[in-house]
């Protein structure tokens, strides 16, 4: 697997501050931090990708899932962290 840099402008300062205490809170370079929070972002399926998964599941199972068992999964997976299990 190849690496790239990523660089982002315009960073307000708040944001980075608060990326600096949540890197030293898991104990990580803020740069390690930022890398596991894109990569968790980049495994979320898109919503069109999430749309295309509830058509097929709703036509091979039935209806699908409640909207709130919907919301409940998305924000779970949208704040996972690869190197870390849920308490």
């Amino acid at each position: 697997m190849g690496v790239a840099d990523v660089n982002v402008r315009a960073v307000p300062d708040d944001v980075v501050a608060r990326l600096r205490e949540q890197a030293a809170a898991e104990g990580v370079s803020m740069s390690e931090w930022i890398r596991l929070a894109l990569a968790d972002r980049a495994a979320l399926p898109t919503a069109g990708e999430l749309a295309a998964r509830r058509v097929a599941l709703a036509a091979a199972t039935g209806p699908a899932q409640s909207r709130d068992d919907f919301d409940s999964y998305y924000r779970a997976r949208l704040h996972r962290r690869p190197d870390r299990q849920p308490a």
